[in-house]
């Protein structure tokens, strides 16, 4: 069976969910609160009890038995006589192996707690063959987990007892060998440890310790001995391994939960090769797991807004908003993240990710900060500031935070997108962690008293030499940044052209090639640019020697900072988290400006 639309409602903290011709992976997304578990919990609730309630499902047939059971292809639970039909379906009991249409529930908290060991019988039943409640599968794998690692023990066990009373059997009758071809109830555990955990190998069950054991590198271990991570993703592929189910519907609560993205996606690609006709219905928070089902079908739960019923949002894989995010180095998936994201963009985002974090200290709690990439993501503004930033995406609000290197007319952006787009007043992020005097406080804690790092004027001194050093390279920087955005990218393409004779495209082409030309001549103009570097490199040396201190605004500051550090022998990650921390204690604070900034974005309402 699966699921083919779902209308629930008041299922809160959501008021409506209503989806339709959903495929063989369904992803539930959204950001925490939301009440992704609170809604799976309740679809698990009607499923133990199917009835013509607030939540309703279209269930489709997947095997010849449901739909001779049924009399029809499909059921609607809105119906009281399918609902009981459903019922029927689901609360018969099973065979431990080869579970099918029936639920299997893994729950977010997986943890495996108070394994008993179990106790050997002489003669033990086979486990694949015994019964199991019908509503075994409901309860996650924290409780089923001790009957997954004692079947395969079982199993093992019945096997040799097998093995031996069939040897005794044929020797009575006065036989002096027999077939020794039988499988190894181990054979696909191993195939599937491999597939997840290779080049580890999974060698064997010991069953006087009750464990499996595993070999890596030559040498041999118990199961124990795996990362959490590890043990976690077996212990899911184990239990569905050996349920081996078809025609069932797989509800899986975070399953990236505790695991390495690969390993996330190792472990749904095992699940999805295990069985047949399964359904695979996720809430996620990954990024990765919710772009690569795109194909498939992805739901963003949205918060409740005004106007709006449906909470339910189908993302694609080829509209306007996913292709703009991309152009930022991101991907849809991102929306799962939170309500309020501000991309960071910059040549070093995530390390300046890590700092804004370390100066925001929690203060705003709405927030998501994500970094998006280098110079260039915003040679394409207009397409994300029409797609994004000017947006509330499925209930997601974007903003961005830019280094003054990346945009010439940010005052002319930030008009574009009001509220949602700002630059920095200074061209670095390390621009804002040049004040020497809160070097000195920093240096003062751990140096002698006569050292020139204890001593604003000293310090104010060396970061002026180090700016004039830098004067050539920071004009440099200044004008191929500014030429590069204006020559931009090289732009051929014809629009309209379909239809049109090859004589008629190729006169089109080249009148779109002499126009591109004359703008990147322009833009690369050997006198225009001379004028331009040597109009920018006066400005600076002016800033640097007028005692301004205007300088730390308009000079790069990386190097400048880089520079500092290495003459103060102390690694930039280091002074970076002294200084953020000494400014607490200072009465002028230097990233005042950037709590504002962020401030603004929390309290900004679309």
């Amino acid at each position: 069976m699966r699921i083919k639309s779902i209308h629930a409602q008041n299922t809160q903290p959501v008021e409506l969910f209503a989806v339709n011709d959903l495929s063989d992976l369904v992803v539930i997304a959204g950001p925490n609160g939301i009440g992704k578990t609170r809604l799976i919990s309740a679809f698990i609730a009607f499923f133990q009890n199917p009835n013509a309630g607030q939540i309703k499902f279209e269930i489709q047939s997947t095997s010849k038995a449901e739909e001779e059971a049924w009399g029809k292809r499909s059921l609607n639970t809105e119906n009281a006589q399918d609902s009981n039909l459903l019922r029927t379906t689901l609360q018969q009991n099973r065979r431990r192996r080869n579970f099918s249409g029936s639920v299997l529930y893994y729950e977010s908290n997986r943890t495996i707690q108070n394994i008993k060991p179990l106790s050997f019988q002489w003669e033990m039943a086979d486990p694949w063959e015994e019964q199991v409640s019908w509503n075994f599968g409901f309860g996650g794998l924290a409780g089923r987990f001790q009957d997954t690692l004692h079947a395969i023990f079982k199993k093992i066990q019945n096997q040799k007892t097998s093995i031996a009373n069939r040897a005794i059997s044929l020797r009575q009758q006065g036989h002096d060998s027999m077939n020794l071809e039988f499988s190894d109830p181990l054979e696909p555990f191993r195939d599937a440890f491999s597939k997840l955990l290779g080049p580890k190998e999974l060698v064997r069950a010991d069953l006087q310790a009750n464990t499996l054991r595993f070999r890596h590198n030559d040498v041999e271990y118990g199961i124990n001995a795996l990362s959490s991570g590890e043990r976690e993703v077996l212990n899911i592929a184990f239990d569905f391994l050996l349920r081996r189910p078809s025609d069932c519907i797989i509800f899986f609560d975070e399953p990236e939960l505790h695991l390495h993205p690969e390993l996330s996606t190792k472990l749904i690609s095992t699940l999805k090769s295990i069985g047949e006709n399964n359904q695979f219905i996720l809430c996620s928070h990954s990024p990765d797991i919710i772009s690569s089902s795109l194909d498939d079908t992805v739901i963003f739960l949205t918060p409740k807004k005004e106007g709006q019923e449906n909470q339910a949002v189908l993302l694609k894989a080829d509209d306007e908003s996913t292709e703009a995010l991309n152009r930022l180095g991101h991907s849809i998936g991102v929306v799962s993240l939170g309500k309020k994201i501000v991309l960071i963009e910059g040549t070093d985002g995530s390390l300046d990710k890590q700092a804004y974090s370390h100066i925001l200290k929690n203060r705003f709690p709405n927030l998501v900060l994500l970094p998006s990439g280098g110079k260039g993501n915003l040679s394409a503004f207009d397409k994300v500031a029409d797609s994004v930033l000017n947006k509330t995406l499925w209930g997601i609000d974007f903003y961005m935070l830019a280094d003054r290197d990346s945009i010439v007319n940010s005052d002319e952006f930030e008009e574009r997108a009001p509220g949602r787009f700002r630059t920095l007043s200074k061209y670095h992020l390390e621009n804002y962690f040049l004040d020497s005097d809160v070097l000195a406080a920093v240096f003062t804690k751990m140096e002698p008293s006569n050292s020139w790092l204890c001593d604003p004027v000293a310090i104010e001194s060396r970061l002026t030499e180090i700016a004039l050093n830098h004067l050539p390279y920071a004009a440099t920087l200044i004008v191929a940044n500014e030429r590069r955005r204006m020559a931009g990218n090289v732009d051929i393409m014809v629009k309209g052209c379909q239809g049109k004779s090859k004589d008629d495209l190729i006169q089109f082409i080249r009148d779109k090639s002499n126009v591109e030309t004359i703008r990147i001549n322009e833009a690369l103009n050997g006198d225009s640019l001379a004028d331009h570097l040597s109009e920018v490199f006066d400005q600076l040396e002016k800033s640097v020697n007028d005692g301004s201190q205007a300088w730390k605004s308009d000079i790069p500051g990386k190097a400048i900072f880089k520079t500092f550090c290495s003459q103060a022998s102390m690694p930039s990650g280091r002074l970076k988290t002294l200084y953020i921390q000494q400014t607490e204690e200072m009465d002028n604070n230097p990233f005042e400006e950037l709590v504002d900034l962020f401030k603004g974005f929390a309290e900004h309402e679309a």
